[in-house]
């Protein structure tokens, strides 16, 4: 069922009154017929609800990046699995960021050969990465090797992929973050 249409002011353009939603000015005043439903929180709430400093790396090939306890990076099918949950660290301007396993302490890192691990130390040049946008994925390609253009990613097998075989676009490097609790 579609909400009936607004009636537009004298103010508003012909454009811009055929064009008019349920949620325009005239929705937000008091006595608008368009209520929140009963128990609706109207607080304001602290953060993006999208985004915190703890968050999931689910890849498009359906697997949440983990840092297991022995510095093993893998993924793993399982939701909300405690090996899973990730603090990211800002760096530095420009989408520089560390990501941290909450449960292993270990920082996410790429040796030379493109090998992910979890390094101890998150003052290691390796721990780096440089956080991009693809669709609306995200990307973390690793900063100390960005010539080479090397992502993190995660195989649809569940294994990671080495760096020096990820490519801009595969669905190996695409990964959404998703927010648990904190």
């Amino acid at each position: 069922v579609q909400p009936a249409r607004m009636a537009s002011s004298s103010q508003d353009t012909p454009d811009e009154s055929r064009h008019a939603s349920p949620l325009s000015k005239e929705c937000v005043c008091i006595g608008s017929p368009y209520r929140l439903p009963p128990g609706t929180d109207t607080s304001l709430r602290v953060g993006n609800p999208h985004y915190g400093r703890r968050m999931q790396l689910y890849c498009r090939t359906g697997y949440n990046l983990v840092i297991n306890e022995d510095a093993t990076v893998e993924g793993i099918d399982a939701d909300m699995d405690a090996c899973a949950i990730m603090e990211f660290t800002s760096v530095d301007f420009g989408g520089l960021v560390r990501i941290r396993g909450i449960k292993s302490n270990y920082y996410l890192a790429m040796n030379k050969k493109g090998r992910l691990y979890g390094e101890p130390n998150p003052e290691e040049d390796e721990t780096v990465f440089i956080e991009g946008v693809l669709g609306q994925y995200n990307t973390y390609m690793s900063y100390k090797y960005k010539k080479f253009k090397w992502y993190v990613a995660i195989k649809k097998t569940g294994k990671q992929k080495p760096g020096h075989k990820t490519k801009w676009g595969q669905k190996a490097i695409q990964f959404l973050p998703r927010r648990t609790a904190e």
